[in-house]
Parts: structure tokens; sequence; C-alpha cells
């Protein structure tokens, strides 16, 4: 089902869904693009925002239960998901969800990140403009939206083409018919001629199969010497997952999930030490996690193309050249 949204009435239709749902869309915070709980602000959609909507479905911090004892015996009380839209997901990051569903469906499921991800109704946006440092298009990753969503739109000249799939899609734009208008064929030849101008722009080439040779003749130790290990890059990538356990608290408390990073000298530490000594190591296994790890364990990569990494590297580096400084 294929409809044309005027521009004037997207805020309108964000407003009606908000009685079913928390809206989290891109809004402009201090001049940064910023996925956040939308009651009416101005929307930014002209570039992604840094930090990815996956944020949404796998916190930096959560409490996954507390911890109550009474007389010796304890209780647990877990937190409850709540319905979200997620508007505005690049195809980039959608594909990155599916990465993360195939991730923590696997045994043993996680049932916190399965049930916030149930209770999402993603809403893709085309990308028509790909940022200087992405390379989806390398990847098959973006910039078109393919599947995955429950509502895409495509923003043209008159207004947004909006293409429901789900059957909740389908509802939605029943539901709201009023906002709508017909989308004619001209409309649907103007997103495919956009569509094809994205492909086409010009940007990073970079296949899997240039990333993996890179990857293995890359020297680890010199690109190691250059890396801060502040972690921005894993806590920006819409893929990168790892987090620690914490329970905090006694005798009541609570667990917390926090995001971690293999790029920190403290990720996986035991009694003699991290395994993986110098950072050079490190950065090997984020990199072979992204294009070897992963792939084998999910049969997708671990690596949208996004270029997030590259554009929050404080060594100021391109961290898919995998060439280090002289």
């Amino acid at each position: 089902m294929i409809a044309l949204l005027p521009k004037s009435r997207l805020e309108s239709l964000l407003t009606r869904l908000s009685d079913r749902f928390e809206i989290i869309a891109p809004v402009s915070i201090e001049g940064e693009t910023c996925f956040v709980s939308w009651s009416g602000q101005p929307l930014a959609l002209t570039e992604n925002p840094l930090i990815p909507p996956t944020e949404f479905l796998l916190p930096n911090r959560e409490v996954l239960f507390k911890y109550i004892q009474e007389s010796g015996r304890y209780t647990f009380e877990q937190p409850t998901a709540k319905p979200r839209l997620i508007f505005g997901v690049r195809p980039c990051d959608l594909r990155a969800i599916f990465v993360l569903d195939r991730i923590f469906r696997a045994d043993p499921p996680d049932h916190q990140y399965l049930e916030r991800r149930k209770l999402a109704f993603l809403v893709a946006l085309n990308c028509l403009q790909p940022a200087e440092q992405c390379f989806c298009s390398s990847l098959d990753s973006g910039p078109e939206a393919s599947e995955g969503f429950g509502l895409l739109f495509t923003e043209l000249e008159d207004g947004f083409l909006v293409e429901a799939v789900s059957p909740e899609g389908i509802s939605i734009l029943k539901d709201n018919s009023d906002l709508f208008l017909k989308a004619e064929d001209e409309h649907e030849a103007e997103k495919r001629k956009l569509m094809k101008t994205a492909r086409e722009m010009k940007r990073p080439e970079r296949t899997q199969e240039r990333i993996k040779e890179a990857i293995k003749n890359a020297d680890w130790e010199a690109l190691g010497r250059h890396c801060l290990s502040c972690g921005g890059c894993t806590f920006v990538c819409p893929v990168c997952h790892c987090f620690n356990i914490q329970d905090l608290g006694v005798p009541d408390g609570e667990r917390l999930r926090c995001r971690d990073t293999c790029l920190l000298s403290g990720f996986t530490r035991m009694a003699g030490g991290n395994p993986r000594r110098t950072q050079g190591e490190r950065m090997h296994n984020w990199y072979m996690d992204k294009f070897f790890f992963i792939p084998e364990n999910t049969g997708l990569l671990g690596c949208v193309g996004c270029g997030r990494c590259s554009k929050v590297c404080f060594a100021g580096k391109d961290r898919w050249t995998l060439e280090a400084r002289k």
C-alpha cells in the first residue's frame, strides 16, 4: 500500500500515533541530530544521527531487575518494556537491527532485548544524501531500504512517499487516510530517480573482500599506537553489543547491564590481566569480529558501512583504510 504524505502533515501523523506509541524521532539538539523521545519538537531529517536508534533496543545502561530482601528471602521486580515507534531509521541501521536480532535470538535468547524489539515499530527513511564517510552501498546495506520496516518514507519534492508492508503499517495508513493523498506514478518514478542518484554518489568503495584483505595485511601494533583507547567508535556503532553485568546494593539493589567494548584494556580482564595485552591486539579482534566472527554466527556482516566510527575517532583517522600514520 502506497500513499503520499504532505510534509506539513508529518507532525500531525506522529502526534496521532503518540496515543499508541512512545515516538522516537531525530531532532536537533545544540546543532547535533539525536534520536529522542519526541513530543512535538521540530524534526531533523537531513543527516543520520551520530548515536544510532539501536540505543532504544540495547541501552547503554539498563536495569535488568531489582532485588528486595525481606526476612531472608528475595523478591525480584523486572521493568516492563513499552510500545515504541522509531521514526527515521536509515537503511544501514535497519541492517544493524537485523544483525542484533540474530545475535540475541540465539541460545540463550536475550529476553530483555527481544521484548523491546517485539514492541518496536520501525519507520524507515530512505537515504537520499549518504554522508561522505558512508560506504553502505559497498556492503549492500543502503542507501535504499528493502525489508524490516513497517512503514518506509522517501522524501520527495511534494511530500513523503509512504509505503506500508506490514499489517500494522497498512492499518496506520487506513486509520489516518485523511492525512494522505493518492500516490501517482510520477511520485514512484521520482523515488526511483532519487535512489539511483543516491546509489551513484561517489563514496568510499570498501567491499568486504577488500576490507578482509586489509585486515589480514595490516600492521596492528603500529595501528594500536595511534589508537587513543577511548572506545568511542564502539559506542556509536549500531552493531557493537558487548556488555558488562553489575549488582549494585546490599541487601536490596539492582542488577545493571552496561555497555562495554573490546577496545578497552579492562574488557574480559582475568587474574592475569586482559588476554589481549596490546591495543593492536584489541583492535585486531574488533575488526575480526565485524568481518569474520559475526558473519560466521549470523550470516550477516558486523559492519553496515554507516561511517560513524570514522566520524567520531579522536585520532582523526579513517577506520577502514587500516594504514598506520607515518
